[in-house]
C-alpha cells in the first residue's frame, strides 16, 4: 500500500507580548490527508520544528511539504536538507510559499513537484501516478522532466466546499486540536474554517484568491456536531477572516448554530456590521469579535487600502459592547509611512474605545511574499509578524522612529488592557 507523509511546520504565535502559544492546527495537510484517506490512501501528518528537524521519512512514498507561510520556509528548507529519504519516493511541497515561487522552491528544495493553489484534488491525482510517474496529464503542478522544469495547467478549484472532507483532525494530538483559546474562557474549544477566499484587497495581505466561497449550513452543522461529539468541546472559533461577509448566507448559519448551546468566536470586518447581525450573533452563543482594526490612523488604512474608515471603527465597538459581545481589536503596527504621529492616533483611538475592547492583539508589518506591496526584487524570508524589532522599510531615521512608536504603544497597550 501506498504510504504518505505531510509535514507541516509547528509555529508559535505571541500573545500578551511574550508569551508562546500554539497556534490553530494545520488545516493545509489535515485538508489533504483527509483526501487521501477518501481516496484509500494511508497518511501520516508529521511536524517538524527548530528544535526538531532531522525527520526518518524512509518508509514513505511520497513526502509532501506543507510551507503554510514564507515565514516557514527556512525551517521546512533546513528539513530537507537534514532528513533521510528513501531513494525512490516522490518529494514535493505546496502551500502559498509554493504557488508564489514554484520554480525557486523545487530547484532550492531538490523537489519531484511543486503543487500550487489548493491541492486536494491535485495530492490525489498524483498518488494516481506515483508508479508509472506520469505527472504530464496532473493539473496544478510543476515538475522536473528531462533535467527541465515543466509546468501543466492550473487545477480547477472546488466550487463547492462541501466535497472536500472535514480535515483530518484523529491523525494529530488531541492538544493540538481542542485548546482552551475562546475569548480568555477555559472552555474546551476547537478552530473551524467555514469559507474560502477574501473579497478584499488590503495592500499588506497574501491572499489573492478574492473569490470567496462558503460552506453550506448543513456542513457546518455536521461538523459542530462531530467535533462536539468526538471531542467534547463546548465552544469552537471561526478563523478564517470573512465569515460573516455575505449575511443572506450567515444568518441561517447562525440561527442553526444557536441550537447548538456552543459558545463560539469570530473575526470581522468593521464596516459590515449592524446591530441586527450583532443580535443574531449574540443569541447564537458568539461571545466575541475580533477585528481588523490594524490602525487608528486613517492616513495608514488609506495607505493599507484596508477600505475603512475610523469612525467605522468606533461604530463597530459601540454596538458590539452594546449587545453584550466582546470585541477584541487586531493591529499591525509599522506599516510603510508609519511614525510617531500615526501611533499617536492609534492610542488616541484605544483610548477613545477603551471601555468597549476587551482585548488587544498587536503584530508587526513585514512584506509578506504574494501581497501588493512585496517589493519584487525582494526574496527574504527572515522577518515575522511577532519580531518587535523589525522595521523592513525606511531610512534609518525612519525605523528607529517606527522602533521609539512602537515602544510608546506596548507601553500603552500593556498597562491598559492586560
Amino acid at each position: 500500500m501506498i504510504k504518505v507523509c505531510l509535514v507541516y511546520p509547528e509555529c508559535y504565535e505571541v500573545a500578551k507580548f511574550g508569551t508562546k502559544r500554539k497556534e490553530f492546527p494545520p488545516f493545509g495537510v489535515m485538508y489533504l490527508a483527509s483526501s487521501l484517506e477518501q481516496h484509500g490512501i494511508n497518511v501520516q501528518i508529521i511536524k517538524t520544528s527548530q528544535d526538531h528537524f532531522v525527520l526518518d521519512f524512509s518508509e514513505f512514498d511520497l513526502v509532501g511539504f506543507s510551507i503554510s507561510s514564507s515565514v516557514a520556509y527556512p525551517l521546512i528548507k533546513q528539513t530537507r536538507i537534514n532528513s533521510i529519504f528513501n531513494k525512490n519516493s516522490i518529494i514535493m511541497a505546496g502551500g502559498i510559499h509554493a504557488t508564489l515561487y514554484p520554480e525557486q522552491v523545487l530547484k532550492e528544495l531538490d523537489l519531484d513537484i511543486v503543487a500550487i493553489g489548493e491541492g486536494e484534488k491535485t495530492i490525489c491525482d498524483i498518488v494516481d501516478h506515483l508508479y508509472d510517474q506520469n505527472f504530464s496529464l496532473i493539473n496544478g503542478i510543476y515538475y522536473k522532466a528531462e533535467h527541465t522544469i515543466k509546468k501543466n495547467l492550473n487545477q480547477n478549484i472546488p466550487c463547492n466546499l462541501d466535497n472536500v472532507p472535514f480535515p483530518a483532525r484523529h491523525l494529530l494530538p488531541k492538544d493540538s486540536i481542542v485548546m482552551e483559546r475562546l475569548a480568555n474562557t477555559k472552555l474546551p474549544i476547537a478552530h473551524v474554517l467555514f469559507t474560502r477566499g477574501c473579497p478584499y484587497h488590503c495592500n499588506f495581505c497574501a491572499n489573492q484568491n478574492h473569490n470567496i466561497r462558503y460552506r453550506s449550513k448543513e456542513n457546518i452543522i455536521e461538523e459542530l456536531k462531530l467535533l462536539r461529539n468526538n471531542y467534547g468541546i463546548q465552544g469552537f472559533c471561526i478563523t478564517d477572516d470573512n465569515f460573516l461577509i455575505d449575511k443572506k448566507k450567515v444568518l441561517p448559519i447562525i440561527d442553526e448554530i444557536a441550537k447548538l448551546g456552543l459558545k463560539w468566536s469570530t473575526l470581522s470586518r468593521v464596516d459590515i456590521i449592524d446591530h441586527e447581525l450583532l443580535e443574531k450573533l449574540k443569541k447564537s452563543g458568539c461571545i466575541e469579535i475580533k477585528y481588523g482594526v490594524e490602525s487608528g490612523s486613517q492616513h495608514i488604512l488609506d495607505l493599507m487600502n484596508k477600505g475603512i474608515t475610523v469612525d467605522e471603527i468606533k461604530k463597530a465597538f459601540y454596538l458590539t459592547s452594546m449587545v453584550g459581545i466582546k470585541a477584541k481589536a487586531l493591529l499591525m503596527h509599522g506599516y510603510p509611512g508609519e511614525n510617531l504621529k500615526t501611533t499617536m492616533e492609534t492610542i488616541t483611538l484605544l483610548e477613545n474605545l477603551k471601555k468597549y475592547i476587551s482585548r488587544v492583539g498587536l503584530t508587526y508589518f513585514t512584506y509578506l511574499p504574494g501581497s501588493p506591496i512585496y517589493p519584487k526584487n525582494s526574496f527574504n524570508y527572515n522577518h515575522g509578524v511577532y519580531c518587535d524589532s523589525q522595521v523592513p522599510w525606511g531610512t534609518y531615521e525612519e525605523k528607529q522612529e517606527v522602533l521609539k512608536a512602537r515602544k510608546i504603544l506596548k507601553k500603552y497597550i500593556k498597562k491598559n488592557f492586560e
